[in-house]
């Protein structure tokens, strides 16, 4: 017979060919080679042939544990894998996507709004908006304003950049009157079957828009990449595109469960019977029981309706079978099918000494160890080593922020899975260019948290980098356009719009000033009572940056600093401390004789020296320094962030164009450099049908562009405020001229 095995079984392994014997094959042949004839016993009973037997056993069993799937590694001890820990998304993070055409947006009220019939959405090229009209059900007419409403917050939910809502309204099309004669089969419900008719004719005049949830998935045979096609949240809605004709109608009436033949079926307009929907019409739902023209026979007796629960029956029919079943589990509930996995119990050793006859005399626990124990500890160790390298993988390849490294091994190990995300999504979270200026003293710990936080958000950096801000939403705290959103995570800076970049240092009550001010006067005189000769190499010491490392409390800086150096008795800071202060090499303590030192700044930007202060302790200047140090890279990093603007919302004539503005004088963001590198990076973000213009402001500049972007969102919000819009848009317009 040559029936073919179907069942699974186990093929054994050739002896030569397992791992244990191949080991022990090439121990025994280097042992031969490296002793030549000093050792020829090869025996079992020789001592080092027992050696080699055991370690190799050891090995064989290492090599098993660590041959797992990877997976399996990756499983808590309670059997669950979560993907999601390692930056692994399910396919509802990657396959789902955002509204972008007509279809898409009409699919989105249909999914989201029961209350509708149908939608139509059209966009209007000179207004550069939608303009949307809905029928509402036949349940809820004088409900418009509510729908109207409802629309409005959908559709600001899912808003793109440079596209508005310029109206909303309602159309009522024209209603049919139904009449029919028709035979039940024995035992129905005439009532129940009445209402199901109904709802049948409903659903075929709407034009039959049908939303499965992601738990039907299975029954389509369809991949989870086919099934998020076009999905916003995981369910699925289809459009049954056909010519609705009195023909097609009949089909699914003598299809409803309960009808056993039509003698009489007609759908009247004005007295007409009418044999082609496609033109768009309504049902009229009769409200008294003598507008009813339906009889119901069981043979030849007329089946009575109570007409009271027909129209019950009717609302739930009608909003159960229309939205196939109310989405009461959301997309973030989808089992998603995911790798059978199982937790790997394997981290148990047992010491290599326990595996060898008993004549050996190996105890675990004995005083004084002999050579031949601490040799086979040897054994155990690199044993060991494995198994806790593979019990680390969980934290090490975890993207979430308790999972953090710790040590300087785990950072270089886990900056290399980042790399290897980013290559998988297409992304970069650490730019090279970003290495060249740093960020404000961030720990190579710092750096991968941030780089954790940003992979973290990829998904949906990458689906929805064209969304923008709900301008409906007064609040500003995470309510910002995606490209926003994608800049901040990426550069570390606030994405919070409640903090302005422009009131930092006014927060810490001093007053930034650049080389074009009479304050510079000052310095210059400053800088001439600096003589060369206290600079001589031997009179300048380098700061020791190792003091006083651990993060303090800003304001406390803040008090100290005023204390204790005077170039801040005046609550005012240069441009060039400011920004070049954050590096610790800029920075020098110099002998000034008879028992004084002094902190002293060197000035990048006006290549002078400034006095900060002088004291005759010199570690208190040198923790002065690096405690300045500090106290600036928290003000440069809250001085960072990006406000994309969007003019179409208060000016029509801009069709898809934006307004970015970004601070000018925190260190990173005054370099060329960096902010040409900002260009390309904001460029590779914005969808491509979009022009902007890019904005560098200094901090005054700032502070009024912040007041009026502020006061201006609110205006779109408030309708109370509309008055004040194109004053605000005005006076942003004259602050961006005024830089050019």
């Amino acid at each position: 017979m040559n029936e073919e095995r179907k069942q699974p079984f186990i093929r054994q392994e050739a002896q030569e060919q397992a791992l244990f014997s191949r080991l022990q094959a090439h121990t025994l042949e280097e042992v031969q080679r490296m002793s030549g004839n000093v050792w020829t016993d090869y025996n079992v009973h020789d001592p080092g042939v027992t050696l080699a037997d055991v370690a190799n056993y050891g090995l064989a069993e290492l090599d098993y544990k660590l041959g797992f799937p990877l997976a399996d590694y990756l499983t808590r001890e309670d059997g669950v894998f979560d993907p999601e820990r390692h930056g692994l998304f399910l396919p509802r993070d990657v396959y789902t996507t955002t509204p972008v055409t007509t279809e898409d947006y009409r699919r989105l009220m249909l999914d989201n709004i029961p209350e509708i019939e149908d939608v139509m959405v059209e966009w209007d090229d000179n207004q550069c908006g939608y303009d949307i009209r809905f029928t509402p059900s036949p349940f809820e007419e004088g409900n418009e304003a509510y729908i109207a409403n409802r629309i409005g917050e959908i559709y600001h939910a899912h808003r793109n950049l440079c596209e508005r809502l310029n109206n909303v309204s309602s159309v009522h099309r024209e209603k049919l009157e139904f009449q029919a004669e028709l035979e039940m089969k024995p035992g129905g419900d005439a009532t129940l079957l009445l209402a199901r008719i109904y709802a049948t004719i409903l659903r075929y005049l709407s034009g039959g828009a049908h939303i499965f949830t992601p738990e039907e998935r299975l029954t389509t045979g369809l991949s989870p990449e086919e099934w998020l096609e076009g999905s916003e949240d995981g369910t699925r809605l289809e459009m049954e595109i056909l010519h609705r004709t009195e023909y097609g109608l009949y089909k699914k009436l003598i299809e409803t469960e309960g009808v056993q033949a039509f003698s009489i079926c007609y759908l009247m307009m004005d007295g007409k019977p009418q044999s082609d929907f496609s033109a768009g019409y309504g049902l009229n739902i009769p409200t008294e029981k003598s507008d009813l023209k339906v009889r119901i026979f069981c043979g030849r007796t007329e089946m009575a309706v109570d007409f009271k629960r027909f129209l019950s029956l009717l609302h739930t029919i009608y909003y159960t079978q229309r939205r196939a079943k109310v989405k009461d589990a959301g997309a973030k509930d989808i089992n998603w099918p995911l790798p059978q996995t199982t937790f790997r119990d394997i981290f148990t050793q047992t010491p290599i000494a326990k595996d060898f006859p008993l004549c050996y005399r190996l105890t675990e626990n004995r005083e004084k160890p002999t050579s031949f124990d601490a040799y086979l500890k040897l054994y155990d160790w690199v044993v060991r080593k494995g198994l806790d390298e593979v019990k680390e993988l969980q934290q090490l390849f975890s993207i979430r922020e308790e999972d953090k490294p710790t040590g300087r091994r785990q950072e270089r190990l886990k900056s290399r899975y980042l790399d290897f995300l980013d290559g998988l999504y297409g992304v970069e979270s650490q730019p090279g260019w970003l290495n060249e200026f740093g960020n404000y003293g961030e720990s190579p710990q710092e750096i991968l948290l941030r780089r954790m936080a940003f992979i973290r958000s990829s998904a949906g950096l990458a689906k929805c980098r064209s969304k923008a801000r709900n301008c409906t939403d007064a609040r500003f705290e995470n309510n910002v356009a995606i490209v926003k959103k994608w800049f901040c995570l990426l550069l570390g800076a606030d994405m919070n719009e409640d903090h302005a970049a422009g009131n930092v240092l006014p927060g810490y009550n001093l007053r930034l000033f650049e080389e074009n001010e009479s304050e510079l006067e000052a310095l210059e005189a400053e800088s001439t009572l600096i003589e060369e000769r206290m600079l001589d190499a031997d009179k300048v010491i380098l700061i020791d940056a190792g003091i006083a490392m651990d993060d303090g409390d800003t304001r406390d800086d803040c008090t100290r600093l005023r204390q204790d150096l005077p170039i801040f008795n005046e609550n005012k800071i240069s441009g060039d401390l400011f920004r070049n202060g954050t590096r610790i090499d800029n920075y020098r303590l110099v002998d000034a004789g008879d028992g004084y030192y002094m902190l002293v700044f060197r000035n990048q930007e006006r290549k002078r020296w400034t006095n900060l202060g002088r004291d005759r302790n010199r570690e208190k200047l040198n923790l002065l320094a690096v405690v300045l140090r500090r106290f600036l890279w928290k003000l440069n990093r809250d001085s960072e962030t990006l406000y994309v603007f969007e003019p179409i919302l208060v000016d029509e004539t801009r069709h898809f164009e934006l307004d970015l503005v970004l601070p000018a004088w925190t260190y990173r963001f005054h370099s060329a450099r960096f902010r040409e590198m900002c260009g390309e990076l904001l460029r590779s973000i914005i969808p491509a049908h979009i022009t902007y213009n890019l904005y560098w402001l200094d901090q005054r500049q700032m502070q009024t562009f912040e007041k009026c972007y502020h006061e201006l969102m609110k205006a779109v919000v408030n309708g109370d405020m509309k008055k004040y819009e194109s004053a605000l848009y005005k006076t942003i317009g004259n602050l961006f001229e005024s830089i050019h």
